[in-house]
């Protein structure tokens, strides 16, 4: 590593901080989106001046797109938050449940232990009916069984059992043990299931869940502590189920001791060299909006309306150096379909609707809004890696939405019976001698 990547990696490492400190400054919380979206590529880019891997180098216009694209998300994040631009007021500081809360707020119980039932009769399906016999002996086989008819999204909903447990328990000052069997058996499925993918987002959202709703209790070093837990988690699934991996990249600088953290390395800094290489030579999409326009596609695709042929969700691999590469970062994707103009305007809207989301959230208190803040934000801390606002997202976001307000409804209908016909049945017993 040269002088200049040193003071690179140093640099950009001190943004980053000072990103999250900003964040944390402003709204009490290091993870709000202006910490997220801008901390967490800092990160990644400040990981890459390292040169363990033997990676193509970055062009000036490609640190060109990636700055202005930073600065514009920062613009759509003050634009959404006038109480500080226009007053210089910080956003008041408010856990979501009180000290003294020993009740879980109306349809989270219900809504919890209904998406892990979900979650867990998706599992049965998939090893009962979906994979080959004989899976235990091989577990690779997990992986990519293509589940007919859309009933893949059961597994997905795995994906907001931690974080709705993390929200039942912060409500109710404790844990029960069903709460805890059904978390455990979720996290089992979801580490089984063939997708690491639905694993990551349930700790993340955790996470996320935790610093909004216990302001200033969660920063920078949790983070470090779930990307540790996390990496293990790779290694164990490489040794397990992606048992083709490549052992060592040619050129690594890893020791062989540790050449198991290669892949976690590759998968964090790989996306700015593949992000270089399509501003460089861009290849042809299969689709105009390709990326961003994913859920239409499905939805007009074979597998919906069947109106249109189908647009490949996977974009095209492009060499960076130590191998082939086929992810871009969020910045690079909105490249990919759109253009400079697309990075820009894309990064600005997802500033100004990831805070207002979140901000509103944070004002309300309440728990439908705060899982939805967190699984948005989720986009936000995996944009260093890929554009992630695609079907899974916008799915699990609906899913939350509607049957958040459904479990709502339903307990106050149930609360009210329960109150209400036992009142009515004491009334007939006063008057009926």
């Amino acid at each position: 590593m040269s002088i200049i990547n040193l003071f690179a990696f140093i640099s950009l490492a001190l943004l980053s901080y000072t990103s999250f400190y900003l964040s944390r400054l402003v709204y009490g919380d290091y993870f709000a989106p202006v910490g997220l979206f801008i901390g967490i590529n800092l990160a990644s880019l400040s990981l890459y001046q390292l040169n363990l891997l033997p990676l193509t180098n970055i062009s000036f216009q490609t640190y060109t797109l990636i700055a202005v694209s930073l600065f514009s998300f920062l613009v759509g994040v003050i634009m959404a938050s006038p109480f500080f631009t226009l007053k210089g007021k910080t956003l008041v500081k408010q856990d979501l449940f009180g000290k003294h809360s020993r009740e879980a707020p109306k349809g989270l119980t219900l809504f919890y232990y209904f998406t892990a039932s979900l979650a867990i009769a998706g599992w049965i399906f998939y090893i009962t009916v979906i994979v080959p016999p004989g899976w235990r002996s091989k577990l690779w086989v997990l992986q990519g069984q293509v589940v007919p008819n859309h009933m893949g999204y059961l597994l997905v909903l795995g994906a907001l059992v931690p974080p709705t447990f993390v929200l039942l328990a912060l409500a109710r000052q404790r844990i029960t043990l069903p709460s805890v069997f059904f978390l455990l058996g979720d996290l089992i499925i979801l580490g089984l299931c063939g997708i690491k993918t639905y694993l990551v987002i349930g700790l993340a959202t955790s996470l996320l869940i935790c610093a909004m709703s216990r302001l200033g209790r969660v920063g920078v070093k949790h983070l470090a502590i779930i990307t540790i837990i996390f990496t293990g988690f790779m290694v164990i699934y490489d040794r397990f189920i992606d048992v083709f991996v490549q052992a060592q990249y040619p050129g690594s600088r890893f020791p062989i001791a540790l050449s198991f953290l290669e892949k976690p390395y590759l998968y964090i800094v790989g996306s700015w060299p593949a992000m270089s290489a399509v501003m460089a030579n861009p290849p042809a999409p299969a689709h105009w909006g390709q990326v961003t326009l994913e859920p239409y596609w499905k939805i007009l695709g074979p597998g919906g309306l069947g109106i249109m042929e189908r647009v490949s969700p996977y974009l095209p691999f492009v060499n960076i150096g130590g191998g082939i590469f086929n992810v871009y970062s969020l910045i690079g994707e909105l490249y990919f379909d759109y253009g400079w103009l697309g990075s820009i305007l894309g990064c600005f809207f997802l500033g100004f609707i990831s805070t207002r989301l979140y901000i509103t959230a944070r004002k309300h208190r309440s728990w439908i809004l705060h899982l939805l803040s967190a699984v948005f934000s989720y986009g936000l801390l995996i944009s260093f890696f890929l554009y992630y606002y695609r079907s899974t997202l916008i799915f699990l976001l609906l899913y939350t939405l509607i049957a958040g307000w459904l479990s709502k409804r339903l307990s106050i209908v149930l609360k009210w019976r329960k109150i209400y016909i036992p009142y009515r049945k004491s009334t007939y017993r006063e008057v009926v001698p």
